[in-house]
């Protein structure tokens, strides 16, 4: 008898060998945000078969994030997003591994949250917990996927242990400050909330999973710092791939 699995991904098995469908299956993924663009990732990776995720937010929904977060809706507000996320996705696959943390992600925490992963996407919204996991994916050899949206426009790249850093890439001010240094930094900025179309959040989340599909099967063009992909999606022709 065909298992769900095998018959969820039989669209997809003239693009992935069996080997590398298995790579997907088995590799494990953590996404810091279940909002705007992590909701698009985390639906993406369970579809095309990944079974091993991480997920955390501290957030509950809101009717302000319904017109852009795939899981908010009427029956939601008020609600985890993480665990709500989770069930949700457990539909799809319920065999798949979803570890899943109502909690924000911070300095005593981080280890225990993203250690078991291989792969951190980054679906925050505030740049201190930027830093945090970047700096911890770079101390231990991790992958890290960053994207940022605003309004209609987003960036995208990833960090490895051989790339520039995150804060060294974009050169914030953090970079040579130590981590506590970091936190009381950006603790004291009051940032602007962010305009963001709903469609943004959706095309840059799934720009987010093709790269983690293609550091995972080691394929060609992956979008590696210090080269950045920028995009305004309302301009096709604006889609840029620069080297910062």
């Amino acid at each position: 008898m065909v298992n769900l699995y095998d018959e969820m991904i039989t669209r997809q098995k003239e693009i992935f060998t069996t080997t590398q469908q298995e790579k997907l299956k088995n590799t494990p993924v953590c996404i810091i945000g279940c909002g705007g663009l992590g909701g698009s990732v985390i639906e993406q990776l369970i579809r095309v078969g990944f079974e091993n995720l991480t997920i955390v937010d501290e957030d509950v929904f809101d009717k302000t994030n319904m017109n852009r977060q795939l899981r908010s809706n009427i029956d939601t507000i008020d609600k985890p997003k993480s665990q709500i996320t989770k069930t949700y996705i457990k539909k799809i696959n319920p065999n798949a591994n979803i570890t899943s943390y109502n909690m924000k992600v911070d300095m005593d925490n981080v280890s225990d949250i993203i250690s078991n992963s291989k792969i951190v996407i980054d679906a925050v919204d505030n740049i201190f917990t930027r830093v945090l996991i970047s700096r911890f994916c770079y101390d231990n050899k991790l992958l890290f996927i960053h994207a940022a949206i605003d309004e209609t426009t987003g960036q995208l790249t990833s960090f490895n242990h051989n790339t520039p850093t995150y804060e060294e890439l974009f050169n914030l001010k953090s970079k040579n400050m130590s981590i506590n240094e970091a936190c009381e930094y950006y603790n004291n900025i009051n940032f602007r909330k962010p305009q963001v179309l709903g469609t943004t959040a959706a095309i840059f989340g799934c720009l987010e999973v093709n790269e983690v599909i293609k550091h995972v099967l080691k394929l060609d063009d992956r979008i590696l710092a210090p080269n950045l992909l920028q995009w305004d999606v309302f301009s096709p022709l604006s889609l840029d791939i620069i080297e910062l």
